[in-house]
Order: structure tokens, then sequence, then C-alpha cells
């Protein structure tokens, strides 16, 4: 049971990895005149017992190893204390309290190191953080000016390191000390900002907080500001098994995923499991009967067991789950341990009250001139074509594994993985002389963003992937003298990223159908008898061939 969920929990939080090159009239360029800070995600290492232990989310796995009599024995020990007060309390009478507790303490054993406490604050007399090397590099980079030869910054010299874990508003302070130490080394008054995944957080409280004045440019890379569609799901219960989520999910992990591999006739099966309808009618019989009756006790558990101690994971969760979320995770108003929680709760309350339900009016603030009349630079950029983690009610959502194009873009109009976006809606967008932010797969309506003219699609990238040329984008973007546009560069709006080439291309009609997967709404949820049975018979087709190629490659 502990290896299974540990696998799950690790399988939510894989970032994937590729290369990639492109092209542009404006030349993208690796430096800028003004000192750039990156602001990361969650992929930062987190340090314990005095700096001489490290944890990152790959290693959850590592946590539950069995190559040893020792581990396997403690594996057996926290299968048994939770599988036993499950069977002989729960099941058998209903009394389902010292399940929860169970699995709150052997799932939360794993994650000891890095949990915050019940405030949202690193436990007192505990030394986890990012490192006093970290922090030794931290504080002699604000103090000493690292230009190059010609006076330029790269992108990467000046990289604010923090404790991702903690409050984004809390952060925000730090950032500023950050900014403001860069920018008395280097004698600059502005600095540009380059932040990604939960970084975006953390630089919206800052902007809420400190305003514009200081900053020269923005790049927003798979921003998660308006929340992360996975967690923010699977916390407030909006959350099911899809098994072609699961095919497709493998068929992109194969292709670019971290040392990675499922057999395909592992996916195959799942895929028939699914399109005979056994997936759905097992999820269906769980849910009503033993699942229905502990879903809001696991969820607690789980996630007061791994990382929803830690308020940053809470600023994915979007305004409209927020509430569910806390009922989900703490109970109903008055519960013990909504009271056990309260410091916490009480964080992430400001956080979404003030930063998440104000997104739009804080980017918008960017473009209010200064006393020069100068707007901070925007670059966005959102990315689309993989499958979303399949732990969502709705698995043909169009995003990047973890966050909707939709959230990410700050509003785009998208269509699901299985279709386009109708022939009337696009005829009436081109009618309004809105034609050049359609999609050429007809996927993506970029109108409708907040910021349509500086938002940048990437079909084909995962949220963990970041190369060079999307870096040298962002750069020239928020160093230019001058808001650049998509109109600016020669590559359109919208970019594929070809794997096999490791190329940045311009989207086209020939290109743009770059998945690693066939999604065909027909197949995966058929809607009549004749649909569901032609659905069957494709896949078992598909199985039996799979099959015999596996036999044959065996011998």
């Amino acid at each position: 049971m502990k290896k299974i969920i540990s696998f799950l929990l690790v399988l939510c939080f894989i970032f994937s990895s590729t290369t990639a090159a492109l092209a542009a009239t404006v030349t993208p360029d690796d430096y800028c005149e003004d000192p750039v800070i990156y602001i990361g995600g969650d992929s930062d290492l987190i340090y314990y017992n005095n700096d001489t232990q490290t944890f990152r989310i790959d290693d959850i796995l590592g946590s539950v190893k069995t190559d040893d009599d020792e581990s396997k024995d403690k594996i057996y020990e926290a299968t048994a204390n939770i599988l036993l007060p499950f069977i002989l309390e729960g099941i058998s009478f209903g009394k389902w309290d010292n399940y929860y507790a169970a699995v709150e303490k052997e799932i939360g054993d794993l994650f000891e190191p890095i949990r915050l406490d019940k405030n949202g604050n690193v436990p007192e007399g505990s030394d986890s953080g990012i490192g006093q090397e970290a922090k030794n590099d931290r504080q002699w980079k604000m103090t000493h000016n690292l230009a190059d030869a010609n006076g330029m910054y790269s992108e990467k010299t000046y990289t604010y390191r923090y404790d991702w874990r903690l409050d984004p508003i809390e952060l925000a302070d730090d950032l500023n000390e950050y900014i403001e130490g860069v920018k008395r080394a280097t004698g600059h008054s502005k600095v540009s900002l380059d932040c990604k995944c939960l970084g975006t957080n953390v630089v919206l409280a800052y902007i809420n907080k400190y305003g514009t004045g200081s900053i020269k440019g923005l790049g927003i890379d798979v921003a998660t500001s308006n929340g992360a569609d996975f967690l923010s799901g699977i916390i407030s219960g909006d959350f099911g098994i899809d098994g072609n989520s699961f095919v497709r999910l493998f068929d992109d992990l194969n292709v670019f995923g971290r040392n990675f591999s499922i057999s395909p006739l592992v996916t195959v099966t799942i895929e028939l499991l699914a399109n005979s309808g056994v997936l759905d009618n097992l999820s269906e019989v769980a849910r009503k009967t033993i699942y229905g009756q502990i879903e809001y006790g696991i969820i607690s558990a789980l996630a007061t067991a791994t990382f929803l101690t830690m308020p940053c994971y809470w600023a994915l969760v979007t305004t409209e789950d927020f509430d569910d979320a806390l009922v989900y995770v703490f109970g109903e108003e008055g519960s013990e341990k909504r009271q056990e929680y309260a410091g916490l709760i009480e964080k992430i309350t400001v956080y979404n009250d003030t930063v998440k339900k104000n997104v739009d009016k804080i980017l918008l603030s960017t473009k209010i001139p200064d006393k020069d009349g100068k707007t901070v630079n925007l670059c966005i950029i959102s990315k689309y074509g993989t499958q979303m983690v399949p732990l969502l009610k709705d698995g043909s959502v169009l995003g990047d594994q973890y966050v909707s194009a939709n959230k990410s873009s700050f509003g785009a109009t998208t269509s699901t993985i299985y279709d386009t976006l109708s022939d009337e809606y696009i005829a009436q967008r081109e009618a309004e002389g809105l034609g050049k932010y359609i999609s050429p797969d007809k996927q993506i309506d970029a109108s409708t963003c907040l910021f349509p003219d500086y938002t940048w699609f990437i079909k084909g990238c995962s949220h963990g992937f970041y190369s060079t040329e999307e870096r040298q984008l962002i750069l020239t973007t928020i160093d230019a003298d001058r808001q650049l546009e998509i109109d600016d560069f020669d590559w359109t709006q919208f970019i594929v990223f070809d794997h096999p080439t490791r190329t940045f291309e311009a989207m086209t009609e020939e290109n743009c159908h770059n998945e690693n997967w066939e999604a065909d709404e027909n197949i995966e949820k058929p809607k009549t008898k004749s649909q569901r049975l032609f659905s069957f018979i494709i896949t078992l087709i598909k199985w039996i061939e799979t099959f015999f190629e596996t036999l044959a490659n065996k011998r």
C-alpha cells in the first residue's frame, strides 16, 4: 500500500526533459543589459540533518527501496499497520478513524524530512531549507556585480534560491530583499525577473506588495498562478481514474521521460480495460461502496501526510476549488482538524484572497507607465500537447501535464484533446479581425488571453521542459527597449517542438499534429452500443497484435 501510494505521488510530480532550437527576426540572446533574476519552481533540493542529506520530489521512490531485508521488513510492517485497521475496523464495522491515522503516520514518515508544521512553518529546531552553501552563495551575489566583460548579464547568474515549501507572501519579502541586494551590487535601478511554475506565485505576491518599480521585464513560463488542475482537482474531490489518460501519459513518458519505460503490452492492456468499460465499472463500484465512505478521510490523511502542509502547494489550488479543498483536507467549519491547522489555514486563505483572486489585476498593473513612461516588458509562455496527469475526472483537458493551457496562458479559449474549436467559432473570430490568434491546429484561440500579443504557445513540451531557445525568447523579450510582440518574431505565436530532431518550428497545418498519441473520443468515450462494441473490437485486436509481438520479441 505504502509503495503504491508513493509511486502515484511521484507520478504526479514527474517532470519531463527535452531540448530544442529556433530562430527569429529579433535575434534571441543569452545576455541582457540589466540583471536577470531566475525564480524556479520546486526542483531545488531541500537540505536537512545539518545539510548532510537532501530531498527532491524524485526521491520519494528511493524511500521505499526493497533491496535489503531491513527495508522489506519496514514495508511489510507499514503495510500491516495500514491494512489491519482498514479490514478489521473499517470494512468490518465502518469505523475508519484508526485507518486514517495509520495512513497519515505511515505515509507521513516518508515525507517527515520536509513536512512543515501545522502553521505552515519549518518546524522549530529543524535545519531544513535551501542549505548553507546556497545561503552563502546568495549573500555573496547580493554584494558582487557579476556582469561579464561587456557589462552584460546571463539569465542564471542571479538565481533566487528559496525554500519553495513556504508561503509565497512571506517569500515575497525575501525576494524583495534579494532584488534590492542585486540592484545595489550591480548599480542598476531595475532588474528583470524570469519565473517558472511555483516561482510565478512568489513573483505575483511580490508585485502585489511592492509594485513594479524595480522590474524592467517579467518572463512567465508555465504559470501556476491560476492553479494547477491536477492537484486542485485531487484535493477538492474532482478526480477519477481514466485508463486512456494513463496510456497517453505513458506514451509521453516513453518518448521524453526520465529513464521511464512502460511495456506496450501493459499500456494496451490498460487501454482494453478502459475501452471495455471494466475500469469505469470498477471505479464506480469502488466510489459507491468503500471509497464513497472514506473519501474525505483518506484525502485528508494523504494531504496532511505529504505536500499539503506546505503553503506553496495550496497556491496551486484554484479559487473555484479552494473552499471544497478546505473541507476535504481539514473538514467542515469548526472541526477538530480545522482548529489544529488554524495557522496554516490562515496563511493559505490570505494568499487565496489577496493574490489568487487578483491575478489579472496584479498582472495588468505591470502595464501602468512609471514616472518615465515605461511599463514592464512581458513574455508569457504556455505549453500543451502532452497528457494531463490522469487523476482528473476529465482527462481531455488541453495542457502540459500539470497545468491547462487556459490557466497558464491567463485565459486562452481551448478545445479538448479530442476536437478543435468549431468552424462557427473560428469564422466569428475571423469576422472580428482576430483570426491570427487561432492556432493552426484549431485548438487554441489566444485572443481571449489577458495579453494576447505577449503570449506564446509551445506544443509538444511538458511542464518541466525548459530549453535554451525558450530561455532566449524570454530574455530577448524582457530585456528589449520596448514591449516586443508576437509579430516581431519570424515564428508565429504558436510553436511546435519536434522531439526526433530536437527543434522548435513555427506551427503550420502540416506539422501541428505532433502528439505522441492519438485521441479518438468515439473509441475512448463511446456513446452508443454500436460505438462501444466497435471500440472494444478495435482495442481487442490491438491487444492481440501487441501480445504476439511481445512474445516474438522475447524469443
